[in-house]
This record gives C-alpha cells, sequence and structure tokens, in this order.
C-alpha cells in the first residue's frame, strides 16, 4: 500500500514567508505619491480608532457604574461600531486620499453623514434636564465623539466647512457645558481636526498634481521631438516630392503623346528619388547620432529641471570612442526612465574604459517592460556589448558592458 505524497516543509514555510513579505512587495512597488497617499490614508483611518476608544476606555468606570440600561448601552456600542467603520471605509475610497479610482465614495458618505448627524442630535436631545443626570452625563459621551467623527470624515468636505464646524462647535458646547462643565475643552478639537484634515488632503493633492506634471513634462518632450524629427524629414524632403509629382505629371503627359523628351524626364525623376532617399538617410543618420558630452549635459539639465541631483563619475573621454555612441544612448533612455518611471532624488553616473553604468535611487518596484532598454540592449548586441539591468531596493542600476570586458 501506497502512502500518499506531501509536499516538503520548506515549500510550505516559504509559501508562509512569500504571503508575509507580499505587503512589503507591493509596498516597495508603489511610486513616492502612492506611498505618501497610502500612508496618509491609514494614518487617517487609525486616528479616529485611537480617539474614540482611547475616550472611551477613559470613561468606562463610569459607564460601568452609572445605573444605565442595558439596551441603551447596547445601542449605543453599536453606534460607536458605525462611528468608527464609516470613517475608516470613507478614507479608504476617498479620492483625495488616492491616486486611482476607487469605488465612489458619495453614497457611503451621506449614510456615514446621515447616521453620525442623527447621533449627534439625539444625544444632545438626552441631556435635556429632564432626563436623570448619569443619563445626560452618558450622553455627552455620545455626543463628543459624534462631534469628532464629523470633524474628521466629513465636515472638511463640506461646502462651508468653517461656517459648519463653528456654529457645531458653539451649540454643542453650549449644551454639554450644562451638563458637564468639565468636558467642554474637547470641543477644541473638532476646529483644530477640520484645519490638520484640510490641510493634509491639500498636501496630498499638491504631490499629485506635480506628480501628473512630471509625466506631462516627459510626454511632451517626446512629442516635441517627435514634431521635430517630422519637421527636418518635411523640410528635407518636401520639395523633393513635389518637384518628383510635377516631373511625373510631366512625363505621362509626354508618355501620352510619344514624345521623344520623355527618356529626359524619367532619368531627371530617377535623380530626384535618389536625392531624396540619400537625404533621408542623412536625416535619420543625424536623428540616430548622438554625442556622449552633449547627452550627459542634457540629462544633467533635465533632471536638474525635476529637482535630481546628477554626480558623474569620469568623463565622455574615458569611454572608448567606438562605444560613446552607444554609451550615449545608455544616457539618453537612462535618464528617459529616470523622469518617468522612478522617484529618485540622486542619479550616479560611471563613466569608464570597461562599462558605463547609471544609478538612481528612486526605484517603484521590479523591473518591468521598458521599451527603450530593449532597443538598447539590441544595439549592445551588434556592437558586442553587454546591457545589464539590476534593482536591489529602492536603487535602479543600467550597466552596458562594453566590448573588452564582455565575458567570453
Amino acid at each position: 500500500m501506497g502512502f500518499p505524497m506531501t509536499e516538503p516543509h520548506s515549500s510550505t514555510h516559504s509559501s508562509r514567508l512569500e504571503n508575509l513579505l507580499t505587503p512589503l512587495h507591493r509596498w516597495r512597488g508603489l511610486g513616492g505619491v502612492d506611498k505618501y497617499a497610502l500612508y496618509t490614508r491609514v494614518s487617517m483611518q487609525l486616528i479616529p480608532v485611537a480617539v474614540i476608544l482611547s475616550y472611551l476606555v477613559g470613561t468606562a468606570d463610569f459607564l460601568s457604574t452609572a445605573g444605565i440600561p442595558s439596551w441603551r448601552l447596547v445601542v449605543e456600542g453599536i453606534y460607536v461600531v458605525l462611528l468608527l467603520i464609516f470613517p475608516i471605509m470613507i478614507f479608504e475610497v476617498h479620492p483625495d486620499l488616492n491616486t486611482r479610482q476607487r469605488r465612489p465614495v458619495e453614497p457611503l458618505f451621506r449614510a456615514g453623514l446621515a447616521i453620525t448627524v442623527l447621533g449627534l442630535v439625539v444625544s444632545l436631545a438626552l441631556q435635556h434636564p429632564s432626563f436623570s443626570m448619569a443619563g445626560r452625563q452618558a450622553a455627552v459621551i455620545i455626543t463628543v465623539m459624534s462631534l469628532f467623527a464629523l470633524s474628521i470624515a466629513y465636515v472638511p468636505w463640506l461646502r462651508h466647512s468653517w461656517l459648519i464646524i463653528i456654529g457645531l462647535t458653539l451649540m454643542v458646547g453650549m449644551i454639554v457645558n450644562m451638563t458637564v462643565p468639565a468636558s467642554s475643552w474637547w470641543l477644541v478639537f473638532a476646529p483644530v481636526t477640520v484645519v490638520t484634515v484640510r490641510m493634509t488632503i491639500w498636501t496630498v493633492n499638491v504631490m499629485k498634481e506635480v506628480e501628473h506634471s512630471r509625466e506631462l513634462e516627459a510626454s511632451l518632450r517626446v512629442t516635441e521631438e517627435r514634431l521635430r524629427f517630422a519637421q527636418e524629414l518635411h523640410d528635407t524632403l518636401g520639395q523633393h516630392l513635389a518637384a518628383m509629382s510635377l516631373k511625373s505629371e510631366v512625363a505621362l503627359a509626354l508618355a501620352t503623346r510619344g514624345d521623344d523628351r520623355l527618356e529626359d524626364e524619367l532619368r531627371e525623376l530617377q535623380t530626384l528619388a535618389r536625392t531624396s532617399m540619400s537625404q533621408m538617410r542623412e536625416v535619420v543618420q543625424g536623428y540616430r547620432s548622438i554625442n556622449l558630452a552633449t547627452e550627459i549635459d542634457g540629462a544633467r539639465s533635465l533632471l536638474d529641471d525635476a529637482r535630481i541631483t546628477l554626480h558623474v563619475h569620469g568623463a565622455a573621454g574615458d569611454v572608448p570612442a567606438p562605444h560613446r555612441e552607444l554609451a550615449a544612448w545608455l544616457v539618453r533612455e537612462a535618464t528617459t526612465n529616470v523622469l518617468r518611471h522612478s522617484d529618485a532624488t540622486t542619479v550616479d553616473l560611471y563613466l569608464s574604459d570597461t562599462d558605463v553604468r547609471m544609478t538612481n535611487d528612486g526605484a517603484s518596484g521590479a523591473v518591468g517592460r521598458l521599451s527603450g532598454l530593449g532597443a538598447l540592449r539590441q544595439r549592445a548586441d551588434a556592437a558586442g556589448a553587454a546591457l545589464q539591468v539590476n534593482c536591489e531596493g529602492e536603487h535602479f542600476t543600467v550597466r552596458l558592458l562594453l566590448e573588452s570586458a564582455v565575458p567570453a
């Protein structure tokens, strides 16, 4: 009789380790703005939990000895849970705290706002002098928590938020002060919380706008280069193509009449075609031929505009002459990738007679498919060099091993 096969323990342990490291890998895979938005979102989710639970802990002795009916404690407990759940869900999907589209926040926002306002109104009504002092004091606890929930999760996104929070603070302050004067200092947190949340939202939106501007700038640079190339082709070939069109019409007319000048026109047309092809090759060759020193200066200028520091170790002359154009392409493509795909603050460029490498400190995850580097790899292979791409932590390196350093 055979025994069932089981997977080795090492495989199970490896799977568990991968599950534990998944959040870390996801965090490393996020860009700078995504990380900041996630950090802000989680922080804002934890704040109401910490504040409300700490307030409940501080009043637990009173609630346990005040003789409040059990049914009321159950209802208030459910309400407190809702006070915690709705802000957490709202912060999770709110577009101001996300860099990508999530599910609509309006239904959650409206439901949470309605429940919180209703709880605030009921808690204020329960502070009427006709109720027992213990019941009124218990209602103050709900009032304070409701006002805090409104100030952190709802009022900052309402129109005229300043008027709303000031009005609520004055109204709640007067009613609470008649029941428990010592608790009125809690009301200071409401306007302060609104100010803090508004500033936090503003900061996240500014960072998103800056990131969008960087992406737009990179896209515009690519578009400008395409337009420049198109204009150069037009300026170079436009006149010849117009002449070829005219010559072909003349040749067609001469052929129709059987004119002896047809052969001369065809020869001129052939000459124009050859000239156009030659000039087109010159334009393309000029577009493809780039200078290493010029590319380094251009990279420095572009990175400076993006507030990224470029440190150059070595000089363009250190690279062997046959490989300088290839090295120039590496500098151009690596700089483009830094601007488009990283959150770097520092870039290091190393130039020597054996290799050229460019490292940045803003890698946003594993190496993806980068079409520019793929084309550069083909150029390197054709020149007998080798291209290496490596990502370790937050450092992304593109290295060009020159022909003399490529292992056999």
